[in-house]
Protein backbone atom coordinates (compact mmCIF):
# COMPACT_ATOMS: atom_id res chain seq x y z
CA UNK A 1 0.00 0.00 0.00
CA UNK A 2 1.50 3.61 -0.98
CA UNK A 3 -0.11 6.59 0.92
CA UNK A 4 0.58 9.22 -1.36
CA UNK A 5 1.41 12.55 -0.66
CA UNK A 6 -0.88 15.47 -2.58
CA UNK A 7 -0.51 19.24 -3.05
CA UNK A 8 -4.16 20.47 -2.73
CA UNK A 9 -3.34 24.27 -3.28
CA UNK A 10 -5.39 23.81 -6.51
CA UNK A 11 -8.73 22.48 -4.58
CA UNK A 12 -8.75 26.57 -2.84
CA UNK A 13 -9.10 27.72 -6.79
CA UNK A 14 -11.38 27.85 -9.46
CA UNK A 15 -12.42 24.72 -11.67
CA UNK A 16 -9.19 24.12 -13.56
CA UNK A 17 -7.27 20.72 -15.11
CA UNK A 18 -4.73 21.48 -12.14
CA UNK A 19 -7.86 21.14 -9.77
CA UNK A 20 -9.51 17.86 -11.89
CA UNK A 21 -6.18 16.61 -11.45
CA UNK A 22 -5.82 17.19 -7.69
CA UNK A 23 -9.70 15.43 -7.46
CA UNK A 24 -8.80 12.73 -8.92
CA UNK A 25 -5.55 11.60 -6.82
CA UNK A 26 -7.73 12.50 -3.37
CA UNK A 27 -10.33 10.27 -4.66
CA UNK A 28 -8.31 7.43 -5.36
CA UNK A 29 -5.94 7.98 -2.10
CA UNK A 30 -9.92 7.34 -0.17
CA UNK A 31 -11.04 4.55 -2.48
CA UNK A 32 -7.35 2.62 -2.37
CA UNK A 33 -5.04 3.32 0.64
CA UNK A 34 -7.76 5.31 2.64
CA UNK A 35 -4.80 7.74 4.04
CA UNK A 36 -3.05 10.39 2.35
CA UNK A 37 -0.29 12.85 3.27
CA UNK A 38 -1.33 16.70 2.06
CA UNK A 39 0.51 19.71 1.64
CA UNK A 40 -0.26 22.99 0.20
CA UNK A 41 -2.95 24.98 3.04
CA UNK A 42 -2.66 28.98 1.93
CA UNK A 43 -1.73 30.21 5.32
CA UNK A 44 1.47 27.79 6.94
CA UNK A 45 1.75 30.23 9.82
CA UNK A 46 -1.29 29.24 10.68
CA UNK A 47 -0.27 24.74 11.68
CA UNK A 48 3.43 25.57 11.23
CA UNK A 49 5.33 23.98 13.99
CA UNK A 50 5.61 27.31 15.90
CA UNK A 51 2.01 27.43 16.10
CA UNK A 52 1.87 24.08 17.35
CA UNK A 53 4.38 24.73 19.94
CA UNK A 54 2.35 27.20 21.66
CA UNK A 55 -0.69 25.10 21.72
CA UNK A 56 1.23 22.85 23.65
CA UNK A 57 2.39 24.69 26.10
CA UNK A 58 -0.87 23.63 27.73
CA UNK A 59 0.55 20.53 28.81
CA UNK A 60 3.46 21.92 30.46
CA UNK A 61 1.73 24.62 32.74
CA UNK A 62 1.08 23.54 36.57
CA UNK A 63 -1.55 20.95 37.72
CA UNK A 64 -3.66 22.80 39.87
CA UNK A 65 -4.30 25.72 36.11
CA UNK A 66 -4.68 22.32 34.15
CA UNK A 67 -6.94 21.23 36.73
CA UNK A 68 -9.34 24.00 36.13
CA UNK A 69 -9.70 22.64 32.18
CA UNK A 70 -10.34 19.10 33.56
CA UNK A 71 -13.38 17.12 32.13
CA UNK A 72 -15.77 16.97 34.81
CA UNK A 73 -15.70 13.52 34.92
CA UNK A 74 -12.16 14.17 36.43
CA UNK A 75 -12.92 17.12 38.09
CA UNK A 76 -16.67 17.04 39.19
CA UNK A 77 -16.50 20.86 40.31
CA UNK A 78 -15.88 21.69 36.68
CA UNK A 79 -19.05 22.32 34.71
CA UNK A 80 -17.46 21.42 31.00
CA UNK A 81 -18.20 17.47 30.18
CA UNK A 82 -17.46 17.20 26.19
CA UNK A 83 -14.84 19.70 25.93
CA UNK A 84 -11.30 19.76 27.58
CA UNK A 85 -8.33 18.17 29.18
CA UNK A 86 -8.97 14.74 29.85
CA UNK A 87 -5.22 14.09 32.20
CA UNK A 88 -2.82 11.16 32.25
CA UNK A 89 -5.29 8.90 34.03
CA UNK A 90 -7.98 8.64 32.14
CA UNK A 91 -6.32 5.51 30.61
CA UNK A 92 -5.46 2.56 31.88
CA UNK A 93 -1.69 2.85 31.03
CA UNK A 94 -1.07 6.61 32.34
CA UNK A 95 0.70 7.68 29.31
CA UNK A 96 -2.07 9.45 27.25
CA UNK A 97 -3.23 13.11 27.44
CA UNK A 98 -5.49 15.33 25.55
CA UNK A 99 -7.41 18.53 24.94
CA UNK A 100 -10.42 18.93 23.37
CA UNK A 101 -11.58 22.25 21.59
CA UNK A 102 -14.58 23.05 19.62
CA UNK A 103 -16.42 25.39 17.46
CA UNK A 104 -17.01 27.45 19.59
CA UNK A 105 -13.86 29.58 19.81
CA UNK A 106 -14.31 30.49 15.71
CA UNK A 107 -18.11 31.15 15.95
CA UNK A 108 -21.58 31.26 18.06
CA UNK A 109 -23.38 27.97 18.81
CA UNK A 110 -26.64 26.78 19.91
CA UNK A 111 -27.42 26.79 23.75
CA UNK A 112 -25.76 23.94 25.19
CA UNK A 113 -28.98 22.83 27.15
CA UNK A 114 -30.61 21.96 23.94
CA UNK A 115 -27.51 19.11 23.69
CA UNK A 116 -24.41 18.91 25.62
CA UNK A 117 -22.54 18.51 21.83
CA UNK A 118 -22.52 22.27 21.66
CA UNK A 119 -21.07 22.77 25.16
CA UNK A 120 -18.19 25.62 25.35
CA UNK A 121 -14.54 24.77 25.56
CA UNK A 122 -12.18 25.94 28.75
CA UNK A 123 -9.58 27.73 27.49
CA UNK A 124 -6.46 28.80 29.73
CA UNK A 125 -5.77 32.34 30.43
CA UNK A 126 -3.85 34.66 28.22
CA UNK A 127 -1.81 35.08 31.23
CA UNK A 128 -0.83 31.92 31.36
CA UNK A 129 -0.14 31.02 27.99
CA UNK A 130 0.21 34.29 25.11
CA UNK A 131 -2.03 33.97 22.45
CA UNK A 132 -3.83 30.31 22.90
CA UNK A 133 -6.55 32.03 21.82
CA UNK A 134 -5.85 33.49 18.80
CA UNK A 135 -3.39 30.45 17.81
CA UNK A 136 -6.27 28.02 17.93
CA UNK A 137 -8.40 29.84 15.99
CA UNK A 138 -6.71 30.30 13.06
CA UNK A 139 -5.20 26.46 13.01
CA UNK A 140 -8.90 25.58 13.37
CA UNK A 141 -10.11 27.61 10.66
CA UNK A 142 -7.52 26.22 8.49
CA UNK A 143 -7.96 22.70 9.35
CA UNK A 144 -11.51 23.22 8.69
CA UNK A 145 -10.94 24.67 5.61
CA UNK A 146 -9.14 22.27 4.55
CA UNK A 147 -11.23 19.46 5.51
CA UNK A 148 -14.20 21.28 3.24
CA UNK A 149 -12.31 21.04 0.01
CA UNK A 150 -10.98 17.60 0.90
CA UNK A 151 -15.31 16.56 0.74
CA UNK A 152 -15.72 18.71 -1.98
CA UNK A 153 -13.32 16.92 -4.13
CA UNK A 154 -14.89 13.53 -2.93
CA UNK A 155 -17.95 14.92 -4.28
CA UNK A 156 -16.57 15.54 -7.64
CA UNK A 157 -15.29 12.00 -7.57
CA UNK A 158 -18.00 10.61 -6.70
CA UNK A 159 -20.31 12.22 -8.78
CA UNK A 160 -22.72 14.16 -5.55
CA UNK A 161 -23.96 17.13 -5.39
CA UNK A 162 -21.13 19.36 -2.80
CA UNK A 163 -24.27 20.81 -1.27
CA UNK A 164 -24.97 17.42 0.22
CA UNK A 165 -21.48 17.58 2.68
CA UNK A 166 -21.13 21.40 2.41
CA UNK A 167 -24.75 21.65 3.70
CA UNK A 168 -23.96 18.77 6.93
CA UNK A 169 -20.70 20.85 7.96
CA UNK A 170 -22.47 24.04 7.55
CA UNK A 171 -22.09 25.03 11.17
CA UNK A 172 -20.33 21.89 12.62
CA UNK A 173 -18.67 21.14 15.27
CA UNK A 174 -15.74 19.39 14.41
CA UNK A 175 -13.17 18.47 17.12
CA UNK A 176 -9.49 20.30 17.35
CA UNK A 177 -7.53 18.01 19.86
CA UNK A 178 -4.29 18.13 21.13
CA UNK A 179 -2.72 14.95 22.28
CA UNK A 180 0.44 14.06 24.83
CA UNK A 181 1.80 10.56 24.71
CA UNK A 182 4.79 9.86 27.14
CA UNK A 183 7.04 6.83 27.25
CA UNK A 184 5.73 3.64 28.44
CA UNK A 185 8.88 2.19 30.05
CA UNK A 186 6.46 0.90 33.61
CA UNK A 187 4.77 -1.59 30.86
CA UNK A 188 6.06 -4.88 29.11
CA UNK A 189 7.65 -4.40 25.79
CA UNK A 190 4.50 -6.46 24.36
CA UNK A 191 2.17 -4.71 26.74
CA UNK A 192 3.35 -1.36 25.64
CA UNK A 193 2.66 -2.01 21.66
CA UNK A 194 -0.39 -3.13 22.01
CA UNK A 195 -1.91 -1.05 24.06
CA UNK A 196 -0.01 2.29 22.87
CA UNK A 197 -0.82 1.16 18.53
CA UNK A 198 -4.81 0.46 19.87
CA UNK A 199 -5.35 -0.54 16.39
CA UNK A 200 -9.17 0.71 15.16
CA UNK A 201 -10.20 3.05 12.23
CA UNK A 202 -11.89 6.25 13.54
CA UNK A 203 -15.61 6.51 13.82
CA UNK A 204 -16.06 10.09 12.22
CA UNK A 205 -16.47 10.99 8.19
CA UNK A 206 -12.54 12.70 7.69
CA UNK A 207 -9.30 13.04 10.21
CA UNK A 208 -6.42 15.44 9.59
CA UNK A 209 -3.66 14.94 11.65
CA UNK A 210 -0.36 17.38 12.60
CA UNK A 211 2.65 15.67 14.01
CA UNK A 212 4.23 17.99 16.28
CA UNK A 213 8.15 17.94 14.39
CA UNK A 214 6.97 15.21 12.08
CA UNK A 215 7.28 12.94 15.23
CA UNK A 216 3.83 11.36 15.56
CA UNK A 217 4.52 7.76 15.27
CA UNK A 218 1.10 6.85 12.99
CA UNK A 219 1.13 3.56 11.40
CA UNK A 220 -1.51 2.21 9.20
CA UNK A 221 -2.35 -1.51 8.61
CA UNK A 222 -2.09 -2.62 4.59
CA UNK A 223 -4.67 -5.32 3.33
CA UNK A 224 -2.00 -7.79 3.96
CA UNK A 225 -1.97 -7.15 7.13
CA UNK A 226 1.38 -5.33 7.48
CA UNK A 227 2.19 -2.17 9.56
CA UNK A 228 3.44 0.81 7.21
CA UNK A 229 4.44 4.37 9.24
CA UNK A 230 2.56 6.99 7.67
CA UNK A 231 5.09 9.60 6.54
CA UNK A 232 4.12 12.41 8.46
CA UNK A 233 7.08 15.48 8.30
CA UNK A 234 6.69 19.17 9.88
CA UNK A 235 5.19 20.31 7.26
CA UNK A 236 2.37 17.93 6.32
CA UNK A 237 -0.56 16.49 7.27
CA UNK A 238 -1.95 12.41 7.82
CA UNK A 239 -5.83 12.73 6.34
CA UNK A 240 -7.64 9.31 7.16
CA UNK A 241 -11.15 8.60 6.17
CA UNK A 242 -13.15 7.31 8.73
CA UNK A 243 -15.51 4.25 9.32
CA UNK A 244 -18.56 6.86 8.74
CA UNK A 245 -17.66 8.00 5.60
CA UNK A 246 -17.05 4.55 4.44
CA UNK A 247 -20.33 3.23 5.38
CA UNK A 248 -21.77 6.62 4.22
CA UNK A 249 -20.49 5.98 0.74
CA UNK A 250 -21.54 2.32 0.55
CA UNK A 251 -18.02 1.17 1.04
CA UNK A 252 -16.49 3.21 -2.05
CA UNK A 253 -14.11 4.95 0.47
CA UNK A 254 -12.40 3.15 2.84
CA UNK A 255 -11.69 3.66 6.70
CA UNK A 256 -7.64 1.99 7.24
CA UNK A 257 -6.86 0.86 10.43
CA UNK A 258 -4.45 2.60 11.99
CA UNK A 259 -2.58 3.39 15.04
CA UNK A 260 0.37 4.77 17.14
CA UNK A 261 3.30 2.58 18.18
CA UNK A 262 5.22 2.57 21.05
CA UNK A 263 7.32 5.39 22.22
CA UNK A 264 10.75 5.89 24.38
CA UNK A 265 10.57 9.68 24.48
CA UNK A 266 7.26 12.68 24.83
CA UNK A 267 5.55 12.53 21.59
CA UNK A 268 2.34 15.12 20.58
CA UNK A 269 -0.27 15.30 17.96
CA UNK A 270 -3.09 17.29 16.89
CA UNK A 271 -5.47 15.57 15.15
CA UNK A 272 -8.81 17.39 13.52
CA UNK A 273 -11.71 15.65 13.65
CA UNK A 274 -14.10 16.84 10.69
CA UNK A 275 -17.37 16.46 12.20
CA UNK A 276 -20.95 18.12 10.60
CA UNK A 277 -24.01 19.52 13.20
CA UNK A 278 -25.14 17.19 15.06
CA UNK A 279 -28.87 17.30 13.59
CA UNK A 280 -27.33 15.99 10.27
CA UNK A 281 -29.10 13.32 9.05
CA UNK A 282 -27.06 10.43 7.51
CA UNK A 283 -28.79 8.90 4.89
CA UNK A 284 -27.65 6.63 1.58
CA UNK A 285 -25.78 8.98 -0.64
CA UNK A 286 -27.20 9.42 -4.37
CA UNK A 287 -24.80 7.11 -5.69
CA UNK A 288 -25.90 3.82 -7.93
CA UNK A 289 -25.91 0.78 -6.19
CA UNK A 290 -25.11 1.42 -2.71
CA UNK A 291 -26.12 -0.71 0.23
CA UNK A 292 -29.23 1.10 2.18
CA UNK A 293 -29.17 1.53 5.93
CA UNK A 294 -31.68 3.22 8.46
CA UNK A 295 -30.76 6.90 8.56
CA UNK A 296 -29.63 8.24 11.82
CA UNK A 297 -28.63 11.68 13.49
CA UNK A 298 -24.87 12.17 13.26
CA UNK A 299 -24.84 13.61 17.21
CA UNK A 300 -25.83 10.01 18.25
CA UNK A 301 -23.81 8.41 16.64
CA UNK A 302 -20.98 10.77 17.61
CA UNK A 303 -21.76 10.34 21.72
CA UNK A 304 -22.35 6.58 21.12
CA UNK A 305 -19.03 5.95 19.56
CA UNK A 306 -17.26 8.68 21.87
CA UNK A 307 -18.38 7.33 24.71
CA UNK A 308 -16.52 4.04 24.60
CA UNK A 309 -13.05 5.77 24.75
CA UNK A 310 -11.69 5.96 28.84
CA UNK A 311 -11.83 9.73 28.79
CA UNK A 312 -15.61 9.57 28.15
CA UNK A 313 -16.04 6.46 29.20
CA UNK A 314 -19.92 5.66 30.97
CA UNK A 315 -21.18 8.76 30.14
CA UNK A 316 -23.83 7.71 27.69
CA UNK A 317 -26.20 8.03 29.54
CA UNK A 318 -25.87 11.92 29.63
CA UNK A 319 -27.12 12.25 26.44
CA UNK A 320 -30.07 10.24 25.54
CA UNK A 321 -30.80 9.27 21.55
CA UNK A 322 -32.55 11.95 19.67
CA UNK A 323 -34.38 9.75 17.32
CA UNK A 324 -33.74 5.58 16.61
CA UNK A 325 -30.14 4.68 16.38
CA UNK A 326 -28.28 1.08 15.81
CA UNK A 327 -24.16 1.44 15.44
CA UNK A 328 -24.02 1.65 11.31
CA UNK A 329 -20.24 0.48 11.82
CA UNK A 330 -20.51 -1.63 14.37
CA UNK A 331 -18.12 -4.52 13.09
CA UNK A 332 -15.21 -1.95 12.67
CA UNK A 333 -12.50 -2.09 14.98
CA UNK A 334 -12.95 0.68 17.43
CA UNK A 335 -10.58 1.26 20.29
CA UNK A 336 -11.54 1.69 23.73
CA UNK A 337 -8.30 2.55 26.33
Amino acid sequence: MQIPEIDIAPLYGPPSLSRQATDRLIFDAAVDAGFMTIRGLPDPSHTDTAAQALMLQLFHLPEDKQRKLWKQNFEPANDNLYRGLFPLHSGKTLSRAGYEIGPDIVRTLPDADDDLLYQLTPLPSEEDIPGFLATAQAYYLSMEQAGTQILAALSRGLGIPESIFAEAFRDGISTLRLLRYIPRQHLPISDALKQTRGTHVDSGLLTILGAFQGASGLQAETKAGQWIDVPLTANNFAVNFGGLLERWTGGLIKATPHGVGPTDQDRYSIPFFFEPRPDTLVAPLPIDGIKPFEPFLFGDHLWATTTRFSENYGLLHKRPHKAPYKDPIENSPQTVY
